[in-house]
Parts: C-alpha cells; structure tokens; sequence
C-alpha cells in the first residue's frame, strides 16, 4: 500500500473518499458540491450519522464513506486511526484500488492526523482468516493507493505511520498463529527474519545457554513441553556508547494450558495469543530499527510453551531465577511472571536503565478495567506517569494502578524468598506486578503494561476485526522515539 500526500485541489480522480464527520461541522468544502448536497440529505434522513465510528457509504462518484467522528475537540491520536481504520474496512469486499482520506486536524494537528489515519490505513488492512481455505474468506482489499487529503506535506508523518502500523500488524500476525504454527522456535525464525529486514541484531538463546546464565524461573515454565523453549534478544544500536536507553520485554508463552494448574477449557483455545507481549517486543524492534531511532535500544522475549508434561513443575516446587533469588511456585498457571522476571534481569545485566515488560499477564487486569484500557505499574511515579503520557499520544489507552508495601508483603514466600501466587482472589493484577518487581534492581526505571484485557476482542467492531488487537506496539516504539530525542 502506497501513502501520499496531496492537498484538496490535487486529489484527482479517486474510487472512493473515506470523510471523517464530526457533529454539527459541515462536510469539507472542497469535496464535489452533489457530494456535500449528498451528505446533506443523509444528515436530515439518518440519526446518529456523526456518532463515533458509525459508517455510512454514499454510491456517489466517486463513492463516499462517511465515519462519524464524534463531537469536535475530542478527537485524539486513537479516534484519528480508528476513524481511518474504519472507513477503510467499509471498503473490505470492493474491487476500490485507490481511496482518498480526508485528513481533520481538529484537536490534534494535521501532522499526527495523518500519521494516525495512515496507521489505521494499514490497521484494516489486516485479517484474521489467515488459514481458511476460501479464497474469498481471506483475501485482501484491493487497496493499493491511499492519499491524504491535507494542507501539510507530512513525509514523515507517513514513514512513521507507515512502520508503526505494518508493526501493529506484524504483532496481531504472530498472536493469531495457532500454536502448532507459532512454537518458541518458529517465533525464533519469525524475529529473525524481521531483525534481517530491520538490520537489527539478534541471538537465540537455547536451554543450555539459559541454564548457563542461571534463568531457573524461566526454564521451570518449559519443564513440561516437548518443544525446546527459545530466549530471543533483539538490539538495535542507533547512538554510540555503551547500555541501552531502553529494554522492553515480552511474555513469550505460544500455549498456556495452565500446566499441573490447569485452565477450564472455555475459550483456552486463546491462549495461543499469551505470546502477544512477545510479538509486540519483536515487532517493535523490527519497526524501531526500519525507522533508525538514533536509541540504543534491547529488546527480550523469552518464549516457551506451558504445558502439563511428565516434568512439568509442580505446585509448590522452589527454583532460583538469574537475579539470584528463590522463586516458589503457588500456582503453575501464573507462569508469565516466571519467564519475565529472568527477562527483566537479563535487560538489567547487559545495561538497561529503563525496562518496560509487556505481558498478557492476569486476568484480574481485565476484571478491574475491561477491554479498553491496560493496566499500568511501575517505579518511580514520574516515570510511569511518562510511559502513560506517551502512550496517550501514541493512541494506547494505559490506566495507572497502585503497587505499594502491602502488596510486596503478599508476595514473600513460605520456603522461599517470592512465591508466584497469593491463592487469593482479589489483587491479583498489583501482586502480580509485585512478583516482577522482585526482578528490578534499584536505580532502574520499570513499568510493567498488562495488556490480557486489551490483546484479543470477542466481535467485530466498524474499525477493527474481531481476533488480536495489537495493543502496546505503539507505546513501544514511541518510548524509544522519546529516549532517541533525549539521548541528542
């Protein structure tokens, strides 16, 4: 898919406009005079046509979506993509080749609207029949050629744009790998075919190289599967010296069964998306080094499978994770903290100030905020509150969540120096994040984003299909873009 950028009075011929309508605004100017005589009349006809992302598609010539946008002034970097997303989905089963997006600045400016309506460009381009056998079922729009309509010329509105959405995609790829499809090793081979592209640094670390650098809490996750866990790094290098300016760390599980712990059998099918913080990592580093972040920049996904094997771990088994410290494990199903602890340790170990995990991790976040905000920990408070400001202009919705004495209390172990799991069922969420806290050294910046509430979604909706979301891969990126301009 090819982005432009033109304004108005050189948009030429188009097979379809995608017009983002907020309430009581009128339709842009420059659009036909029986277009807007066209949107008019559906104004009259039609209630609720301005309410967010409801889509309206006028038969004109050419053919006109129209998204609402909601009221004016509330329009952010989310809206502005889910609004192009929107409009480019209505166009899913047309033979349209090249579409046009009425770019509105609003409240936001018309450098990031564009920015966002060429993410949400690529966003909808995505989907999630990957393997039916249809070719209907699961082929691709015919989109070739967008064109912003907008007074700037916005190149690197659309370069960014352009690596932050095929990243969003890259991730949403991964997470909706069955897990026959999607082993650690197969997302090894995947991360090291973007690293390629990316020109980004990567090594696969093995059991014996894991078990050499003393990752117990991690290899305690993998003792139940036949499938050989993989620990991948990924280093973009963009400044001289020494350290990293930035580690990010995902959660790698390919297939959570619970282990000895095991799930009910409702939806597991799902947890083939529990490497979802891993897919956001990799595809984040890839996008990081596409765009040559001028940041030193780590990048870890520890990946196994969790499986209830003749050597699984059992409940109340000890292990000791490479920060050194004995790990007591309640409950095998609260194995995502196992592997990122040693992640964590490691980004720590080869110079890493500031860690961000990203992790599906418990399913007490989506308990407390639902399916529309991840929920945000971490140390100091001014740095969670700069991961929560950039994830905001990013288009991430993050709501920030306590971690406190109590919480750490809850989770010392009874033989051992943490356990994995309190047994209870309310705060899961805070001890959770106290338990990976356990892995962070003093004078690091941490934040730990758990995003088991925003990752998959149930149905469709007008600007995204049902299935992985993708969420985080923005915040990523543009934390390193931050550190990048610090770093200058």
């Amino acid at each position: 898919m090819k982005f432009r950028a033109v304004r108005p009075s050189q948009l030429g011929k188009v097979d379809a406009i995608v017009v983002p309508l907020f309430a009581g605004t009128e339709p842009p100017a420059w659009l036909p005079r029986t277009t807007r005589n066209a949107i008019a009349r559906l104004l009259k006809e039609e209630q609720g046509v301005t309410r967010l992302y409801g889509v309206n598609t006028l038969h004109e010539e050419p053919r006109v979506v129209i998204v609402g946008a909601g009221k004016p002034g509330q329009l952010d970097a989310e809206r502005a993509r889910n609004i192009a997303s929107a409009g480019v989905r209505a166009l899913w089963r047309s033979s349209v080749r090249k579409v046009g997006i009425a770019i509105a600045p609003d409240a936001i400016g018309e450098e990031r609207a564009a920015q966002a309506a060429v993410e949400g460009a690529i966003y909808a381009m995505w989907r999630p029949e990957a393997h039916r056998t249809r070719e209907e079922e699961r082929h691709l729009p015919n989109i070739d050629q967008v064109l912003l309509v907008t007074e700037k010329s916005a190149p690197a509105a659309i370069d960014r744009g352009s690596a932050v959405g095929e990243a969003t995609n890259v991730a949403r790829r991964l997470a909706n790998e069955p897990a026959n499809r999607m082993t650690p090793t197969l997302v090894a081979e995947a991360a090291q075919e973007l690293a390629k592209e990316a020109g980004v640094r990567i090594e696969v670390l093995d059991a014996d190289r894991c078990r050499a650098l003393g990752m117990g809490s991690f290899l305690s996750v993998a003792q139940g599967s036949h499938e050989p866990p993989r620990f991948i790094v990924m280093r973009h290098r963009g400044r001289g010296g020494s350290g990293y300016d930035l580690g990010l760390v995902g959660k790698g599980i390919t297939f959570d069964s619970g282990g000895i712990s095991i799930k009910p059998a409702d939806n597991m099918h799902h947890m083939k998306a529990d490497m979802t913080g891993a897919a956001s990592v990799i595809a984040a580093l890839a996008a990081i080094g596409k765009l040559g972040l001028k940041a030193n920049v780590i990048g870890v996904a520890p990946c196994t499978e969790n499986l209830p094997g003749g050597g699984a771990t059992k409940p109340g088994d000890v292990f000791t994770a490479m920060s050194g410290k004995t790990v007591e494990v309640i409950n095998t199903d609260a194995e995502g903290r196992l592997v990122l602890v040693d992640g964590i340790t490691y980004a720590q170990r080869e110079g890493a100030k500031r860690v961000v995990d990203v992790a599906t991790l418990t399913g007490s976040i989506a308990v407390g905020l639902g399916q529309h905000f991840s929920g945000l920990f971490g140390k100091p408070d001014a740095f969670v509150e700069i991961v929560r400001q950039t994830a905001t202009a990013a288009g991430d919705r993050m709501w920030p969540m306590p971690l406190t004495d109590e919480y750490r209390d809850d989770v010392k172990g009874e033989v051992a120096d943490v356990r994995n799991s309190t047994g209870a069922r309310t705060g899961g969420a805070i001890t959770a994040a106290a338990f990976l806290e356990s892995s962070v050294e003093d004078g690091t910046e941490w934040a730990h984003m758990d995003i088991a509430g925003t990752f998959w979604f149930e149905r469709d909706r007008p600007h995204a299909p049902k299935g992985p979301q993708g969420p985080a891969v923005r915040t990523l990126i543009a934390l390193a873009e931050r550190f990048a301009q610090q770093s200058q």
